[in-house]
């Protein structure tokens, strides 16, 4: 059991494809008409005034300006406006998205989830030279019979972590989301440094929190609109007794932020982006700890 709590990368940035936002960028000289859209930073606006000249959206948000969410190119970095997390955003771009980042000190994970793409590179570049390279293709066969083998629809996994990167404080990481003829897409990616936390036991659940409404009328009709929904992982997981303290210091600095959570690196579904909901953990004898993890998905 992993967790990777994320560093900011909005100033590590010194490779990307995709372009910061189809609307032009804010100018405190332009008068903007009701509904015009402008990109500020990391954040596009939608004008909620006619003559709307000299209000900067970054102040004037919610007044003059209506707060749309982060751009394209910064949705899979940033899920907040404010202290509200949106959900369903993701950066797309056609065929591929490649960024690569200089971190300036040591990082030894990546985590991409809400892919869609045929496969994931992640290299790390020192001096000019490729010391790691590892690509990851994101759908496979995993038949049990002879006609599903050859018949069968394939298994896609859209979370994927590569947690072996080697140490070098100097390195440049480059990740390439591949998706030919297609349009990329990325949920949330994250870098940082792996905490071990244990270990995933049997039991540990994967649920759907589903947002949709619906509504029966007195003849039975339902009448269903359609919202979100979050991925949510509740982790069974033990540790060694002396180990408590440790996992209390992990824990805290990000109960209110989004980290990466790893219950399997084999199995997709238990490598989550998300917030701590909740950690219990009973003392279940003299050598040994059991503890639940609550994780809510951020994607």
């Amino acid at each position: 059991m992993k967790l990777v709590a994320p560093i900011d990368v909005t100033g590590i940035i010194t490779s990307y494809n995709v372009a910061p936002s189809p609307n032009p960028p804010w100018s405190s000289t332009t008068t903007y008409a009701l509904g015009a859209l402008v990109v500020v930073g990391q954040y596009d606006y939608e004008s909620l005034a006619a003559g709307n000249v000299g209000n900067n959206p970054a102040t004037e948000g919610g007044v003059k300006w209506l707060n749309l969410g982060p751009s394209n190119k910064w949705a899979m970095f940033n899920k907040k406006t404010g202290k509200t997390w949106l959900i369903g955003t993701s950066t797309k771009n056609p065929n591929t998205i490649d960024i690569t980042f200089s971190p300036g000190r040591t990082i030894n994970s990546v985590g991409l989830v809400g892919i869609v793409a045929t496969k994931v590179t992640v290299q790390m570049i020192v001096g000019g030279e490729t010391v790691y390279s590892k690509e990851m293709v994101t759908s496979s066969k995993t038949a049990t019979n002879w006609y599903d083998y050859f018949y069968g629809d394939f298994v896609t996994r859209d979370s994927l972590a590569y947690t072996d990167l080697p140490a070098y404080s100097g390195a440049q990481i480059r990740v390439l989301v591949d998706n030919t003829g297609q349009t990329a897409e990325v949920g949330m990616m994250i870098l940082g440094n792996q905490a071990d936390i244990g270990w995933a036991i049997w039991g540990t659940q994967i649920g759907l929190e589903n947002y949709s409404l619906s509504k029966s009328d007195d003849f039975g009709n339902i009448t269903s609109t359609e919202r979100g929904s979050r991925d949510t992982i509740d982790f069974d997981c033990r540790n060694y007794k002396n180990q408590v303290g440790n996992l209390k210091r992990i824990l805290r600095p990000v109960k209110d932020t989004a980290a990466m959570y790893i219950g399997s690196e084999d199995v997709d579904g238990t490598i989550i982006v998300g917030k701590l909901e909740n950690f219990n953990l009973t003392f279940a004898n003299e050598a040994l700890v059991e503890y639940s993890i609550s994780v809510l998905g951020l994607n």
